[in-house]
Parts: C-alpha cells; sequence; structure tokens
C-alpha cells in the first residue's frame, strides 16, 4: 500500500491518540505537523537489529522480519512494524523500537496501545494469535514485555473507531490530559500557545 489510503489512519495516529486525542485532530482535521525534534530524527534513524538479538534465543526466534508493512481493511488501518520476530513454535512476535524513556521502567500507555494495533494487523495478516510483544527503549536499553491479552487488543479495536467517528465528524476532542504533557508537546503552539 502506497502511502496512506483514504480514509485510513495509521498505528502511529492510535500512539499519538492514546497520548493525546488532540494530536490527531491537529493532525488530520487541522493538517499541522510538529516540528522534528532532536528525539524524533532519532526515532526515524534505522534500528539495528541488534536490539532484538537477547530475544533471539529466549523466544527461540527463527525468523527476523524488519520494518514490516501491514494493513487492515477490515479495521482501516495501516502501519510499519520495527521488527516482527517469528519463533519455532509458530508464535509472532511483535517487537517496536522506542527512542524515549519507559515510564518507570515500564511501558508507556501509548505504546501499549501501538503494539496492540501491531497485534491486531499481525493476527489479520498471518491468521494467527499475539499474545505478547516487546518495547525496547534505546535511551535506556530496556526491553519490557508487553502482555497481548484479548483486553487489550479490544481497546485498542475500541480506540481505532473512536479516531475514525471523531475524524469523520470532524469532532474536536479538547484538551484532555494534563499539563505536564502539553509542556513537552510539539503540537503545544497549535493546543496550548500561552504555556
Amino acid at each position: 500500500m502506497s502511502g496512506v489510503e483514504e480514509g485510513y489512519l495509521t498505528v502511529v495516529d492510535v500512539k499519538r491518540y492514546a497520548y493525546c486525542p488532540r494530536i490527531v485532530f491537529i493532525t488530520h482535521i487541522l493538517h499541522l505537523e510538529e516540528v522534528t525534534s532532536e528525539a524524533m530524527q532519532m526515532g526515524i534513524v534505522e534500528h539495528d537489529e541488534r536490539v532484538v538479538t537477547p530475544l533471539i534465543s529466549r523466544l527461540k526466534v527463527v525468523r527476523v522480519l524488519r520494518n514490516v508493512a501491514l494493513a487492515s481493511e477490515r479495521l482501516r488501518i495501516v502501519g510499519k512494524l520495527d521488527f516482527l520476530l517469528l519463533t519455532r513454535f509458530g508464535e509472532y512476535v511483535p517487537v517496536e523500537v522506542k527512542w524515549a524513556e519507559t515510564a518507570g521502567g515500564r511501558v508507556k500507555w501509548d505504546h501499549k496501545m501501538q503494539l496492540a494495533s501491531y497485534a491486531l494487523l499481525v493476527e489479520e495478516r498471518f491468521k494467527t494469535t499475539v499474545k505478547r510483544g516487546y518495547a525496547y527503549y534505546l535511551r535506556e536499553h530496556k526491553l519490557t514485555e508487553v502482555p497481548l491479552h484479548e483486553g487489550i487488543k479490544r481497546l485498542a479495536t475500541e480506540m481505532i473507531e473512536e479516531i475514525h467517528e471523531m475524524l469523520e465528524r470532524e469532532r474536536d476532542p479538547g484538551i484532555r490530559v494534563s499539563i505536564s504533557k502539553c509542556l513537552s508537546c510539539g503540537y503545544r503552539a497549535f493546543c496550548r500557545p500561552i504555556l
């Protein structure tokens, strides 16, 4: 699929919505993008396969796929997963690399929703059930497992539906996050310029 098809979301949209719904409104309805920060630039850099090395023996990985393009016609969402591991037991394990810190040693909520969204895409494409994923935090060199149970995948599905509904109605969700999130947000100039 070249680019994003009309009416489709990206998995990054889900991650952004989980962080702050207004970001998706700003990017899709107002067509404004944040200024690329140094951290964002680092996040764009091709991720080295060494980040998944600890998982290869632990999970008995037989195949490592990089930059896996995924799409769901049912959910109207596309994404490019950093790594998809296939174990010798036939388990598919999505891995996302983050240029960020953990949330006190745990995976951030928006990153969990991103992994859950990728799980849905992997399940649809490969006709499988994804039970877990991993987030690798580059700044801390920390690999964190995320259980991807039906509950979190259902939340991701509901979030995807909410985003589609918000965009179809062009409904501004307003500011629903704490001011601390706004202080480091690249969209603050469009949303809370007086901060």
